[in-house]
């Protein structure tokens, strides 16, 4: 795979997880106060409620985002490949031009 499709592959990924946790941190902004997201006080008993409501909707948008990039990684994969990191390292010889001076 050529490094920018597998770059191109990173940003996608990268797009749906802000997109989740984008929209996420939008609902704890605007509702987070029924289930006392920003209070340190003892919460209510329909606090709880909603907290417990909100804990299993959070966790379903996050799987349902997760469950997106695996099939994202599945159809990029099938389309381009798996993607083979290398590491490209380059060594110089930095006694090589004492050792010709030396010769």
């Amino acid at each position: 795979m050529e490094s920018k499709d597998l770059l191109m592959h990173q940003i996608a990924i990268k797009k749906i997880q802000t997109t989740m946790i984008g929209a996420i941190s939008k609902f704890e902004d605007n509702f987070g106060h029924l289930w006392g997201h920003f209070s340190n006080d003892e919460l209510s008993e329909e606090q709880e409620e909603f907290a417990d409501l909100w804990d299993f909707t959070r966790n379903s948008i996050l799987n349902q985002g997760n469950k997106q990039i695996r099939q994202l990684k599945d159809s990029h994969n099938t389309l381009f490949g798996k993607p083979k990191i290398t590491n490209k390292y380059y060594f110089t010889d930095t006694n090589q031009d004492n050792n010709q001076k030396e010769d």
